[in-house]
């Protein structure tokens, strides 16, 4: 993996989270579920993709408010926490390879971005190890992760989506600028 490969995966992630967002924003627009029927229906019939028996019952889906709400969400949730999930260890796993480990451990969002990583990636909650109650509190830009959010779950209360992107965003630049 050089430079300009791992850059590419901030950006697809960065432009996943987008679509995401473009999604949620659609989806919440009254008239769309009738748009999508229509586009569906249409698809179905020039079917040459062999998609038109993928999600039989998925017109049913986007008539339910309450299931389309809550699938949209997870997915504009889902793309942050895959970004902060994979982009931490080939992060990682780059400055590594290129010896350059001890620039990625100095950075001050560091320890804040690998414990929200071991949270999303453990059971979707604080159980910190002894390392991580070591260091703590960590704090990033006026995010706290502190002793007593152990066993809890990260809420977007305690980071925000927008704190979350300004993490990858910054990691993204220290990619860019500080390393070789």
């Amino acid at each position: 993996m050089d430079k300009a490969h791992i850059l590419g995966l901030y950006r697809t992630k960065l432009n996943h989270i987008k679509l995401t967002y473009a999604c949620l924003i659609m989806w919440s627009y009254p008239d769309i579920p009738r748009v999508f029927k229509e586009l569906h229906r249409e698809i179905i019939k020039n079917d040459d993709k062999g998609i038109s028996g993928l999600f039989p019952d998925i017109e049913q889906f986007v008539d339910d408010d309450i299931a389309l709400r809550i699938a949209t969400e997870e997915l504009y949730a889902s793309a942050h926490r895959a970004a902060i999930k994979e982009l931490f260890p080939l992060t990682k796993y780059y400055c590594h390879s290129t010896n350059q480990l001890s620039l990625l451990k100095s950075q001050s969002w560091f320890q804040f971005w690998r414990i929200l990583r071991n949270c999303w990636s453990h059971e979707m909650k604080f159980n910190f190890n002894p390392d991580e109650k070591s260091r703590l509190p960590v704090e990033w830009s006026g995010v706290v992760i502190d002793i007593s959010m152990n066993g809890k779950p990260l809420t977007h209360g305690d980071c925000s989506y927008e704190k979350i992107r300004e993490l990858i965003e910054a990691a993204q630049e220290f990619v860019k600028y500080e390393l070789a």
